[in-house]
């Protein structure tokens, strides 16, 4: 029970974190964890430079991009090395990447 009481309070902190980011998990589960932005339906220029960079980390399995709903699957290894630390500088990554494609976006305009 401890755990997954642990786990909600994860997930609300994760949530917090991205939500700067209109970005919204929309299923977690360990070794599996689906995102979901309104900036990433189509062909979005925040997923091409996304993708590569999640699938270099070692534990990350796939990283699939769905355009018709915006959304992320990352799939990774749900081994106990994988910890809450390992998961937040995943999603930092993904924040980076957010923003920095839309600040460079923003700026040719």
């Amino acid at each position: 029970m401890l755990t997954k009481v642990k786990q909600a309070l994860f997930l609300k902190k994760l949530e917090k974190m991205l939500s700067n980011y209109h970005i919204k998990i929309m299923h977690y589960i360990p070794g599996r964890v689906r995102l979901s932005s309104p900036y990433w339906t189509g062909d979005s220029k925040i997923i091409d430079h996304l993708k590569p960079l999640l699938e270099l980390e070692k534990k990350i399995l796939s990283v699939n991009h769905t355009k018709e709903t915006g959304t992320l699957l990352v799939e990774y290894d749900p081994a106990p090395d994988v910890d809450e630390k390992q998961i937040e500088q995943w999603f930092d990554i993904v924040q980076r990447v957010h923003n920095d494609v839309i600040k460079k976006e923003v700026a040719r305009q």
